[in-house]
């Protein structure tokens, strides 16, 4: 289980909302508090849209983690097997948890969250551990999805900053509501790695308009 709770930690969660093609994912390389080397990274990343060591196997994702862990040193594991089912990310979730130091910074990343919460309302049991009480276990959080509707409200109640990309019907008005801006406004003018930023430590904590690079997926 995780160990060396330290309640200094700042909330640092974030959220990447955007339709296919909006850009979302380059939104979370270019998050310049994710570090390129260096620092400990565990993702969720099926379709392998991040640079990092993509395992299949539960049981050697599990023993290479363990190994990671012991050494000491910095490390990018992305498990990218099985179906993407709820099952899946519950025990993936676990063994997130399981990593977990107080003393460190772990980064945790989730491609396609929507497809793996459990109801728009609580979260899934290994996921809502996670994102309650990982903060407290140095854990950084970064979520990407299409589907805003879809995505459990814990997530949303835990996170801190959003990067809100192309959106289209009923996820402009739950965007909007989220940056405090009219249904109408400027979400529906958005293009292609276009986002709305909005982060209480930057901009005053106003949302703040933001355009991306295209980054390959090997940076």
């Amino acid at each position: 289980m995780a160990i060396n709770q330290n309640t200094k930690w700042p909330n640092r969660n974030a959220l990447y909302l955007g339709r296919s093609g909006s850009g979302k994912s380059q939104a979370l390389k270019q998050n310049a508090e994710i570090p390129k080397r260096g620092a400990r990274v565990l993702l969720w990343d099926l379709s392998h849209d991040h640079y990092a060591h993509h395992i299949d196997s539960k049981v050697t994702y599990a023993n290479q983690l363990k190994a990671a862990l012991a050494s000491g040193k910095p490390f990018r594991l992305a498990f990218s097997g099985g179906d993407g089912s709820l099952a899946d990310f519950e025990w993936w979730c676990k063994v997130v948890w399981a990593a977990l130091d107080g003393d460190h910074e772990t980064f945790v990343i989730v491609e396609e969250l929507s497809a793996v919460c459990s109801s728009v309302a609580k979260a899934s049991p290994n996921a809502a551990r996670l994102l309650n009480q990982g903060r407290k276990f140095g854990m950084r959080f970064h979520g990407v999805a299409q589907k805003p509707q879809e995505i459990s409200k814990t997530f949303y109640d835990q996170t801190e900053i959003f990067y809100i990309g192309q959106q289209r019907g009923d996820n402009v008005r739950k965007c909007a509501k989220l940056l405090g801006f009219k249904v109408d406004g400027p979400i529906e003018e958005l293009q292609q790695l276009e986002f709305w930023r909005l982060d209480p430590k930057l901009n005053g904590g106003a949302p703040e308009f933001v355009k991306m690079n295209y980054i390959p997926n090997n940076f």
